[in-house]
Formats: structure tokens, C-alpha cells, sequence
């Protein structure tokens, strides 16, 4: 395997461990032939453009800032993904003039038929909308074009994390439709390079949340996540349909914001208060909806003993071995990031580092120790120890506030009815305002 597929498995390797769970929707967009110019949403730093090249049965190259590749730390992994530094007018000591190299470089890759990697927001960040994009992306598409270069498709692409910085959080990669580059490529020189950057956006916009608040994205988490056990059963849904939902209640909520802004603001405060109630007592969603019958219950307790008998045995061997630089990963990257966006480039890049260290020396100290056969016993065991470690570290907690929650209803039957009765009624408010913004005269 060469450097390029090395590169790849790199990233595969290093998205199954960190994210729980991810899914992508679009890819025939991406893993085609020729050319591509892949425009993305900029919200977790370099992670972002590992998740993409993970994603890609192709290589892509990434633009990045020319600062980063004076990190020792992402240095190494810059160079492993192929990235091409751009030097930008804010950075100190960057030399702009640098850029025309880079911009000869992409437009090489672009004629080997290569896939290139670009944020048009210019930086990493953790607001919930767009940021104004830079013209980049569509000067470049352009300037092939002028220079009677192979000009690449541009493919947007929304990066959708549920919770950043969190290890085993998910994540949603949206691949959008190509944008017409036909009425840009043809048009006047004045007004192109801003048409094809609004055209990007827009595609971006089709691709990501971009809501105006940390607080409406709250609320439409909460609404969503309200509706998905609607009528006391639990709709499983993928990320895809997850995202679509959000999409719908987020203009839903414009909309009733527009005609009935005192009525969503007392559906809010009720909503909050339920929530709040729920978190006094440690309730999830699911818990209201959970019928304890026999099969159920049986289940459930199956369940716990294979995770009791099966996987804490080797969980413990797990945290026993991986504990010291688990810790050390978390606390450094916390100290060395500078925002939320940062945490997960923070935590694969230094978790790669000290975990790969602690095992070599953990195998050194016991090849050096032990008996051979129980050397290499103990070398094979790290890795399935590691994951047996994030099951029950996913698993556990959840099966002990089960086991909590069914004594808390044992005990106070009464709680339970009283916060469903509450929720049925929320539930109640809230799809009579849906079922009215769908009326014809009111969807304009």
C-alpha cells in the first residue's frame, strides 16, 4: 500500500474511532471521475478534512493555511493527507506572494484530475450559520478557466456534528449537487466571481443547518428530538432524516415566529420547563416511552448480563491499559484548543500521539518483562481491550440510569403519568401549529 492509500485508511482509522456513528448522502456526487473542487462548511479545524478523505474512495488534497504547517504536531498529518498551504493576508509572516504556487499547484492537480479541498468561509468556527465566504474557491474555478486549465466541478458539501468535541459523538456528511458553472464561466468579468461565490453559498446552505442562533438550533434539537418519540413510540431515524427534520422545523419555526410570536414563546418557556424538570430527575425521552413488560424487560436485562459477563471483563483490561493517556489526551486538548472547533483536531492529533507512545512503551516494558508467548498476548490484547473500553464506557452509564429510572417509577408512579400527561399536552400544542403553517394560504 502506498503513502496515498496509507493516507486514506489513516483517516477511515481515525473517524471510526472518534465518532460513534457517521453517515454520508450524496457520494455519487464525489467519487466520479475528473476534476473536482470540493467547497465545504469550515466547523471542526483539520477534522473536517479528515472526515471528507474518509468518506472518498479518492484522494483529495486540502488547502490550509500555511501557519499550520509549522505545528509539529499536524505537521506530520498535513503532509500524510496532501494538503496545499495557502498563505492568507491575516496570518503573520505569510508571504501572499507564495500563492501564486499554490494557486499553479491546484490548478495542476486539477488537470491530473484530482479532487481539491477548500473552506470558503476562511477559518474554522463554531457559529450555527455560514460564515460570509471569501472568493477563493470561485477565483480559482475562473482563473483555470482563463488559463485554459481543466476546470473542476464544484461540489459543495455540509459537515453536520452533533456534538463537537465529545469523543463518540456523530456526524453527518451531506454531499450536494454540483453548481452550474455554465452562466459564470460565460459572463462578464465584473460580476462572476461574486455570482459563482453566492452560488456556493446558497450550496452550502443546502447542505447545513445555518441558523441564526446557538438558541434556535437548541430549540430545534429539542423539538426534534420531541417528535421523534411522538405518540409514546421511538421513531428510529438516520442522521439524513434527522437533518431533513431539522430543516422542516426550522422554517416551521420562522414561520410561527412571524404569525404567532407570543404563542411560540409560551410554547419555549413550556417546553424548557419540561426539559428542565426532566433533567431534575435524570429522565431521558426514551425512559416515558419504555412499556416494562415482561419481554422487554427480559431483554433488557440479556442484554446487561452479556455486557456484565462479556465485555466489562475486557472493558477494565482496557481502561487499566488506556486510562493514563486517555486522561493526558483530554486535558491537553483542552488546554491547547482555542475553542470548541479545535477539540476534535486537538484530541485526534494528540490522542494518535500519546496512545501510539504509551503502547510502544507498554509493549516494549513487556517484551522486555514477560515471557514471549505472554508478550505478545498482552500486544494483541490492546487493541480489542481499547474497544471493549468505549463499549462499556457508551453502555454502562446507560444501564445503571435504567436500572435507576425503573425504581424511581416503581416508587413514584405518580411522576411518570404526571410527565407524560405534560408531555401529551406540549405535543398536542405543537402539531396543531404545524398542522396550520401547512394550510396552502399560510405557506407564503
Amino acid at each position: 500500500m502506498g503513502m496515498t492509500g496509507i493516507g486514506r485508511q489513516f483517516c477511515v482509522l481515525m473517524v471510526k474511532i472518534f465518532y460513534r456513528r457517521y453517515e454520508v448522502s450524496g457520494l455519487e456526487h464525489l467519487n466520479t471521475d475528473g476534476p473536482v473542487l470540493l467547497c465545504s462548511n469550515h466547523a471542526n479545524a483539520l477534522a473536517d478534512a479528515i472526515v471528507l478523505q474518509a468518506i472518498s474512495s479518492r484522494l483529495i488534497h486540502p488547502l490550509a493555511r500555511s501557519g499550520l504547517f509549522k505545528n509539529p504536531l499536524l505537521w506530520p498529518v498535513l503532509k500524510l493527507i496532501h494538503a496545499v498551504p495557502i498563505y492568507r493576508r491575516q496570518d503573520k509572516r505569510a508571504d501572499t506572494v507564495k500563492n501564486r504556487d499554490s494557486f499553479e499547484r491546484c490548478y495542476a492537480l486539477f488537470d491530473q484530475q484530482e479532487i481539491l479541498l477548500i473552506f470558503p468561509e476562511g477559518q474554522s468556527h463554531s457559529d450555527p450559520s455560514l460564515r460570509p465566504l471569501k472568493s477563493g474557491a470561485a477565483r480559482m474555478v475562473l482563473g483555470a478557466n482563463d488559463a485554459g486549465r481543466e476546470i473542476p466541478r464544484v461540489v459543495p458539501v455540509g459537515l453536520n456534528f452533533s456534538d463537537k468535541g465529545h469523543f463518540r459523538s456523530t456526524v453527518l456528511i451531506k454531499v450536494g449537487e454540483p453548481i452550474a458553472l455554465d452562466v459564470f464561466l460565460n459572463s462578464e468579468k465584473g460580476n462572476r466571481i461574486k455570482g459563482l461565490t453566492q452560488a456556493i453559498y446558497q450550496g452550502l446552505d443546502d447542505v447545513t443547518l445555518n441558523l441564526d442562533s446557538h438558541e434556535e438550533l437548541n430549540f430545534i434539537k429539542s423539538l426534534e428530538r420531541f417528535f421523534a418519540f411522538r405518540h409514546g413510540k421511538y421513531r428510529q431515524r438516520s442522521l439524513e432524516l434527522k437533518f431533513r427534520a431539522f430543516k422542516k422545523l426550522a422554517q416551521a419555526e420562522k414561520r410561527l415566529n412571524q404569525l404567532y410570536p407570543d404563542k411560540m414563546a409560551s410554547i419555549k418557556r413550556q417546553l424548557h420547563n419540561f426539559e428542565r424538570l426532566c433533567q431534575y430527575w435524570d429522565i431521558r425521552d426514551y425512559h416515558l416511552t419504555f412499556e416494562y413488560k415482561p419481554a422487554q424487560v427480559a431483554t433488557f436485562v440479556i442484554r446487561s448480563l452479556g455486557i456484565l459477563f462479556l465485555v466489562l471483563p475486557l472493558g477494565l483490561w482496557g481502561i487499566i491499559n488506556a486510562y493514563l493517556p486517555f486522561i493526558l489526551t483530554r486535558s491537553l486538548a483542552m488546554r491547547l484548543a482555542t475553542g470548541p472547533d479545535q477539540y476534535d483536531t486537538a484530541k485526534m492529533a494528540i490522542g494518535l500521539f500519546l496512545f501510539s507512545l504509551f503502547w510502544w512503551l507498554q509493549v516494549s516494558w513487556a517484551v522486555a518483562v514477560l515471557p514471549d508467548t505472554q508478550a505478545l498476548l498482552y500486544a494483541l490484547s490492546l487493541l480489542p481491550a481499547a474497544a471493549a473500553a468505549i463499549v462499556l464506557r457508551n453502555e454502562w452509564p446507560r444501564i445503571l440510569e435504567n436500572i435507576r429510572v425503573f425504581f424511581l417509577f416503581a416508587r413514584k408512579r405518580k411522576l411518570r403519568r404526571y410527565l407524560e400527561t405534560r408531555r401529551k399536552r406540549l405535543e398536542q400544542e405543537l402539531a396543531y401549529l404545524l398542522r396550520i403553517i401547512k394550510q396552502p394560504s399560510l405557506r407564503d
